[in-house]
């Protein structure tokens, strides 16, 4: 899995920080179902499909569990 550097602006640090106190969640987490929920809205099956194909068998465990079968069926 790779690590990425974000930046969070000040209002949504604040509101991620209340968040993460509230649900006992850790950044991780938050970050990685926020990315995929704003993925799932803003590509189609076909490109999200097609970007998960190239995944390492390492990955693809982990691509099941964050991208399962009914999230591409929305579609």
């Amino acid at each position: 899995m790779s690590r990425k550097k974000i930046e969070l602006n000040e209002k949504v640090e604040k509101m991620a920080e209340k968040y993460l106190q509230m649900t006992d969640t850790d950044l991780d987490d938050l970050t990685n179902t926020a990315l995929k929920v704003y993925l799932l809205n803003h590509l189609n099956s076909n490109q999200i499909r097609d970007a998960l194909k190239d995944t390492s068998d390492t990955q693809s465990e982990y691509r099941v569990k964050l991208f399962s079968i009914d999230d591409l069926n929305n579609f």
